[in-house]
């Protein structure tokens, strides 16, 4: 009686919902299933007045036929066009989707039973329950027989095959056979073929077979040929000059030089405020140059920042040089710091601990002078170490309202400080950089070389091969800042006018040293970065010779210095006696 009840309230109450829309389906059916609550032999549904607002906010139409199953659960009819079906609630465990003619035969056998128990007064208090109804039985049975009967039929269609003669031997009945020969009868066929072939045939079809292999497996080969590099393991480097040795056993003085792109000085600062300080004692800096500090001349003196006092304390010991950008804020800038010199042999010889490097006279005076001139580390003279003049501009009034080169010039070599501009994310400036930057710079370059020795160094914003990047082959580099085709191609020109890049010249082989990762993909901790920053130094500092009083020794990446996107960079130049 429950069972019949539900399917009446299913039949009466649910069946004006047979239109009906949801414009996302999970969250439709999660509100129908809210709605409906189906026990297992009793349904209880509310008023129509939810149904019909349901229906009213419908923007398409979805066709569903609810209907009730022998277990009681409450299905409804699919969707028109991919004929899926939509389950509102199942009270017991999972089950298969009904087909539609299978559920329109379980609703019409549904009506029929429920018109006899309507009809019939005297059998009210025993209806016949869903499940055991007469009309279901047999119309399953009906249905169940007519399957098999077309199962049958349909076997001696393709057991009469004249393949299968041929390969039995004999002709044979199909119709007496069970239908379990079906199963036999696929496995047969592709005997039957591969048994009436001679060998010959055999022959054909192996080389067909290698055939289809080797065109399988070449788009394999050519996608991997296609494939880009990914080298992240950073080969060990051994040092290849000591200074303390040098200084004892030669008397020559190791002249060491720290390039570092600090992106943005302020948050640098905030972030590492040691940094500077610990790195220049660590390897006994003479000249720290930054690039990137995007500063203007009024935030050194800004009492809210409080930056010249900050590098007065922790980098006391250092004369500062700046270059800011005028023609826009926040932008670009290149700093260098030369360590003074003054007092005496042991307040500026290298090899001695100091307990602060700040510990160098902050100020000189005509006395100081006099007595830096006879003084000298070792057998160098200190005046090798001072420069001789510092320039904040390239002396080109297109380029330098960017603030990106700082020139000291020394008595044995000039030294340049370089921040080259970036291509841009759309390669926007790319003409500018490699045709009017790149050639400029190259001339500037020359005619200082003219009188001694060159070393420009800094974030060159490209990488120049493949040892310099860990992706190389990659199909965005071509249209990327740093790798195009372009860039390379002019640094390839300015290596080509006498100049060295000083760590691919001493460290052929090295692979994985980088000194720039993405901090956005985070690719610093597994090393997939680019090589970014060089020193890049005249041909005559590479060789050694009797008569030459300057010699680039090592160079070297740190890339366990945290502060920045970019990791410092070491020269070590000798000065000999």
């Amino acid at each position: 009686a429950d069972r019949v009840r539900s399917h009446l309230l299913l039949k009466h109450l649910v069946a004006p919902l047979y239109m009906f829309s949801f414009t996302t389906t999970i969250r439709k059916v999660l509100l129908i299933r809210s709605l409906l609550v189906v026990s297992t032999r009793t349904a209880a549904f509310p008023s129509s007045r939810v149904f019909n607002n349901l229906h009213q906010r419908s923007e398409s139409a979805f066709f569903a036929v609810p209907y009730c199953t022998s277990n009681n659960q409450l299905r409804i009819g699919g969707l028109p066009r991919n004929n899926q079906y939509q389950v509102l609630f199942k009270p017991a465990a999972t089950f298969n989707t009904m087909p539609p003619k299978r559920a329109a035969s379980k609703m019409s056998a549904a009506a029929t039973a429920d018109d006899d128990v309507s009809n019939d007064d005297k059998d009210e208090s025993t209806p016949k329950p869903l499940k055991g109804s007469a009309a279901t039985t047999k119309k399953s049975k009906a249905v169940a027989t007519e399957k098999k009967e077309t199962k049958k039929k349909a076997a001696p269609k393709k057991k009469a095959s004249p393949k299968k003669k041929v390969a039995n031997g004999a002709e044979s009945s199909s119709d007496e056979e069970p239908p379990k020969t079906k199963k036999k009868a696929t496995p047969k066929k592709r005997k039957s073929k591969s048994t009436t072939s001679d060998s010959e045939d055999d022959d054909s079809s192996t080389t067909k077979t290698t055939k289809k292999k080797k065109s399988s497996s070449s788009p394999k080969k050519k996608a991997k040929a296609a494939d880009h590099q990914r080298w992240t393991e950073r080969m060990p480097l051994t040092r290849l000059w000591n200074p303390e040795t040098a200084m004892t056993s030669k008397g020559s003085y190791t002249f060491t030089v720290i390039s570092w792109n600090v992106a943005g000085l302020r948050a640098f600062i905030k972030k590492q405020p040691d940094a500077l300080a610990n790195l220049a004692e660590r390897y006994q800096a003479d000249v720290i140059c930054l690039q990137e500090h995007k500063l203007q001349d009024v935030h050194l003196d800004d009492p809210k920042l409080k930056i010249r006092e900050h590098f007065e304390e922790k980098l006391g010991g250092f004369e500062s040089h700046w270059s800011y950008s005028t023609t826009k804020k926040g932008y670009s800038g290149t700093a260098m710091f030369i360590r003074k010199r003054g007092g005496g042999d042991d307040a500026s010889k290298k090899g001695k601990k100091q307990a602060k490097i700040g510990a160098f006279f902050t100020s000189k005076n005509k006395e100081g002078d006099e007595a830096t001139k006879g003084d000298s580390i070792g057998d160098i003279p200190v005046s090798h170490l001072q420069p001789l003049n510092v320039m904040t501009e390239l002396g080109l009034p297109k380029h330098d309202g960017e603030g990106r080169t700082v020139t000291a010039e020394f008595p044995l070599f000039h030294l340049t400080n370089v921040y080259v501009p970036n291509s841009g994310q759309k390669l926007d400036r790319l003409g500018y950089r490699t045709e009017e930057w790149d050639t400029d710079f190259l001339n500037k370059m020359q005619q200082l070389e003219k009188g001694k020795p060159v070393i420009w160094l800094g974030d060159l914003n490209v990488a120049h091969n493949e040892k310099d990047t860990w992706n190389e082959g990659a199909k965005h580099l071509v249209k990327s800042a740093g790798t195009t085709p372009q860039e390379r191609a002019s640094f390839d020109r300015q290596l080509g006018a006498g100049f060295v890049d000083a760590f691919r010249h001493l460290h052929q082989d090295a692979m994985g040293h980088y000194s720039y990762w993405s901090q956005r993909a985070g690719n610093r901790e597994p090393n997939k970065g680019l090589r970014l920053d060089y020193f890049i130094c005249s041909k005559d500092l590479m060789e050694d010779d009797d008569d030459r009083k300057v010699v680039v020794r090592d160079s070297y990446i740190v890339p366990d210095q945290l502060g920045s996107d970019h990791c410092p960079i070491v020269l070590e130049i000798e000065m000999k006696k």
